[in-house]
């Protein structure tokens, strides 16, 4: 029997317990030990059967200093997570170094988990890196610019760069470890690294010589209980967002049988736009019965459930709120999967979701990666991905 910690630290969606779910009940079922250390427990509840745990609070910088502008590189994405004092920094780290004594793990799951990466340097366990493209940046340097199109300063997106670099390498020294010669040694060379995406849609672009292993989104939740009315079933996962209500409106007022998961949208706005044709969700539900059953969505770019919609062949309207999110929407775009708008444009929107629901052909990619993809067995990727993780304690 081996020891597995998971870590999740930064993000806030729920893909990120959903990729680590079916991954923990697999090893525990293999008679693994397994132990979760979470960014939000909360939500934990919510995926996670009660009687998963243990379960460890994620230790992470709660308060991020003030953007200064739109996310350029990953460097700022660290930056503003802790990465910009080495004195917290280690701080943050040293919490971490103490879960990992603690645990003792043979293998550290790191999804989204800078600091507890940098922190596990120079312990046993063998490192393990999970997730979507965008969370495991090319081992480059610089690191590429996340919007090229913004035309960002190369000189000072670098000497940014080496500043968190800087910072890494002193919470580093704090714990006697050698230094990075670039921040993407952050990530490389891991023992393993699990890219839970597909090809077309990894946020960098195709990579050579990796290994995609699909996404899985399904197996919990919910029956969805669609409005009792004729019309085209829409399925909405919406964050806040600048012009939500504005969308929201356009719904009622479409008269389409909408079902509307967010919950982090407040309870005043639940009420003014409830009613016979429009119904809001608090729980998760069964993702893979709801693109079944729908006809179209509507979402935030949001990775796990784009893909759902995706290999359901089901048309899509993207309104990206994060970066992630815009990257997501562009490869979507280029493939002719789904139509975009953005979020502070409630013209667009509503333009786009009039195309939604009028043109019966507004996305032809859609169909196209349902039917490249049609053989994908999520339980079979799981499967292998589990017998990997199994190799590693004896590498």
């Amino acid at each position: 029997m081996a020891t597995y910690l998971f870590a999740w630290e930064l993000g806030y969606g729920l893909g990120h317990l959903v990729n680590l779910r079916p991954l923990a009940a697999g090893l525990r079922a293999r008679g693994h030990r397994v132990e979760l250390v979470l960014r939000n427990l909360a939500q934990a509840r919510a995926i996670f059967p009660a009687d998963e745990g243990p379960y460890w609070q994620a230790p992470y910088r709660q308060f991020r200093p003030a953007s200064a502008g739109p996310t350029l590189s990953f460097a700022q994405i660290l930056f503003e997570n802790g990465f910009c004092d080495a004195l917290e920094l280690a701080s943050h780290g040293d919490a971490w170094r103490n879960i990992f004594r603690a645990v003792e793990p043979d293998v550290i799951v790191f999804d989204h988990s800078p600091t507890a990466l940098l922190a596990a340097r120079g312990m046993r366990a063998k490192r393990v890196t999970v997730g979507t493209g965008f969370f495991l940046p090319v081992d480059e340097t610089p690191l590429r610019s996340l919007q090229p199109w913004l035309n960002p300063d190369p000189a000072k997106l670098a000497e940014h760069e080496q500043g968190v670099l800087a910072i890494a390498n002193g919470a580093l020294k704090h714990w006697s470890q050698p230094p990075l010669d670039r921040l993407a040694e952050l990530y490389h060379p891991a023992d393993e690294h699990l890219l839970l995406t597909f090809a077309e849609l990894d946020h960098y672009g195709t990579r050579d010589g990796v290994r995609y292993w699909g996404a899985w989104t399904g197996g919990f939740g919910k029956t969805p209980v669609w409005p009792d009315v004729a019309g085209k079933r829409i399925y909405a996962y919406l964050k806040p967002f600048p012009q939500l209500n504005a969308l929201l409106e356009l719904l009622r007022r479409s008269g389409q049988p909408t079902i509307v998961f967010g919950g982090e949208i407040a309870e005043s706005v639940r009420q003014q736009f409830a009613g016979p044709t429009l119904r809001f969700e608090r729980e998760p539900l069964d993702i893979g019965r709801v693109a079944e059953e729908c006809d179209c969505a509507i979402l935030n770019a949001n990775h796990g459930t784009a893909i759902s919609f995706l290999r359901a062949g089901k048309p899509s309207l993207q309104i990206p709120i994060y970066v992630e999110q815009s990257l997501l929407a562009m490869a979507m775009l280029k493939l002719g999967a789904a139509l975009a708008a953005p979020p502070d444009r409630p013209q667009e929107i509503g333009r786009q979701l009039e195309i939604l629901l009028q043109s019966p052909n507004a996305t032809p990619g859609a169909a196209s990666f349902a039917a490249r993809y049609a053989d994908f067995s999520a339980d079979q990727q799981i499967d292998l991905v589990l017998n990997r993780l199994e190799q590693l304690p004896d590498r």
